[in-house]
């Protein structure tokens, strides 16, 4: 028998106990896949072969990408009025622009070319579309980097243990190291492990193994990530991950070896006094 764990978003975990057999949607995913892409693009197809159908793609991709626009821009919005730095907000607002223009681009962009038809539509939306195009890349390019390159929140150097949770490959492969530990609240929290374990080493954090971590001062980000303190130093660390602290998911590979990479001299990121 199997144990399918999920944390809420109010820190607690629920145990589901579950048969060996995969889910549903996970176990047929790549027929699930094929099949929405083959309706997806005879759908388009089939709009194409006419006027009307062709006019019909032009509005569904305005509409989707007007619908993605009001989705994206709520982050820097609550940013904005939760008194974030302005590189926050702004580099927020940045990003959406340009994920929602791109959208727009391709979306609506393309299907207005075929409508018109290319022999009657002039040069200058074939310039906008791939002009747009680079300027909506290099918008995201610097909305996302003005988040990443401010210091990380200050970081709470007292030292709490941290029992481990669960110690799985999340959905796309990457490791989920989940510790359970007591914040400067009082309150249990469940995190994340900002250091991601070489696989040498993964098998000592077996769930209910015991480690000190260290965590954010501010209490919103309680249940983000949590780093392994300088007690550990000999651990093999391979790649770290930020998610929900600066951006949705941040995270990535490092140089293999022993020591953390957040709390060293030569760190490349650094915390907020």
């Amino acid at each position: 028998m199997s144990k399918r764990i999920k944390i809420s978003s109010r820190g607690r975990t629920v145990v589901y106990d579950d048969d060996n057999a995969p889910p549903f949607w996970l176990e047929h995913l790549l027929a699930l896949i094929v099949t929405g892409l083959i309706v997806i693009v005879g759908g388009i197809v089939v709009l194409s072969l006419s006027d009307g159908g062709r006019a019909t793609l032009v509005w569904l991709g305005l509409g989707f990408g007007l619908i993605m626009a009001i989705v994206l821009f709520r982050d820097p919005w609550r940013s904005l009025r939760a008194g974030e730095p302005t590189a926050v907000w702004v580099g927020e607002a940045l990003s959406a622009f340009g994920w929602s223009a791109q959208t727009v681009l391709f979306t609506a962009g393309v299907p207005y070319i075929f409508w018109r038809g290319r022999e009657s539509v002039p040069v200058e939306p074939f310039t906008v579309l791939g002009v747009g195009t680079i300027l909506c890349t290099v918008l995201t390019f610097v909305g996302l980097r003005m988040q990443t390159s401010r210091p990380l929140p200050p970081l709470d150097r007292t030292p709490r243990p941290a029992r481990v949770m669960f110690n799985v490959d999340d959905a796309d492969g990457g490791q989920s190291l989940t510790v359970r530990y007591a914040g400067a609240d009082g309150r249990e929290h469940d995190a994340e492990l900002a250091d991601l374990i070489d696989d040498s080493w993964r098998d000592r954090f077996a769930p209910g193994s015991t480690w000190q971590v260290y965590a954010f001062r501010e209490p919103r980000l309680a249940d983000t990530v949590v780093f392994l303190t300088e007690a550990h130093e000999e651990v093999w660390r391979d790649g770290y991950k930020l998610d929900g602290v600066r951006l949705g998911g941040e995270g990535g590979p490092v140089k293999p070896g022993p020591g953390s990479p957040f709390l060293g001299e030569e760190s490349a990121w650094r915390f907020e006094p």
